[in-house]
Order: C-alpha cells, then structure tokens, then sequence
C-alpha cells in the first residue's frame, strides 16, 4: 500500500504491517488501518501512522521504558478484540506529547495501544479508575519492572 504522509513523505506500507483496529481510536473512530513506523533517529519513539487518513499520526513509545513499574489489567473483552490469549504476546505503546520543551514531555498512560502484532489489531484501552495521568512525565521515571496482567 502506498501512502502519502506529512512527517515522511510517500511511503510502501506491506501488507503484513497493517493493523486494524476495530473500532477506531478515541478522536479517530473513522480510522481503522494503522501501521507502526520505527525510524532509527527517533527511537524509543515510533509512530502510529493512520493509513485511511495519512494527515495524522500519534507519536508513541513502549510505555515501560519511561514507567518500568506500570501496570494494567485487560479484560476478557479487550483480549478479545485485539484476538489474543495471551497478554505477553502484545506490544503496548503510550502516545507521546512533546512540547516546545522536551522537558516537558508526557505520555498519555490512561489509554494504553495494545497490538497484537501476529493477528495485525488493536485496541486503545481506557483504563477508567485508573490511578495513572494522561499527562505522565518521560523524564521521571521508577526503576521496578512493569508488566501488562490478563485478568482471569
């Protein structure tokens, strides 16, 4: 698939990078296809590229490298729509904000993108009664290890 992106130009999406989310994102509940895009001079960061909308892309980053200690739950429902069972074979990413100073930079670990990269879907999770903020610190950080729990 070809598409025509702002931050990168025109760009081949193979096939097997496509992921679908099926019920959109929160803000984008039109747009189904994404892909990931790692480019070597951003790392950690990523981008979740809209492939139905090319305008738009969400900056992201694997959210236990900037909070080891971050936990959640996911439900029978979520596992379901993102067709796992098993919570380890997931890739979860936080959108990413950065201000015009760097230092300043927040991750949103309210509403986790969990991706199932093998089956290609995925679902952005809102954690309601959560205790984590929309607005986390990438500069402060915890040194436990996180992980992801499937509820039982």
């Amino acid at each position: 698939m070809q598409i025509h992106t702002v931050n990168f130009g025109s760009l081949e999406i193979p096939e097997e990078s496509i992921i679908t989310f099926k019920e959109g994102l929160p803000g984008f509940p039109q747009i189904h296809r994404f892909a990931v895009l790692e480019m070597e001079e951003l790392k950690p960061f990523q981008y979740l590229q809209a492939l139905d909308d090319p305008p738009i892309s969400l900056f992201v980053i694997n959210p236990f490298i900037v909070d080891p200690s971050y936990e959640f739950r996911l439900t029978d429902s979520d596992m379901e729509d993102v067709n796992s069972t098993n919570s380890a074979q997931l890739a979860v990413y936080a959108v990413a904000t950065i201000p015009e100073d760097p230092n300043e930079a927040t991750i949103n670990l309210m509403a986790p993108i969990v991706i199932n990269e093998k089956g290609r879907c995925g679902k952005q999770v809102i954690l309601h009664e959560s205790k984590y903020s929309v607005k986390h610190p990438v500069l402060q950080s915890d040194s436990q290890s996180g992980t992801l729990v499937q509820e039982a």
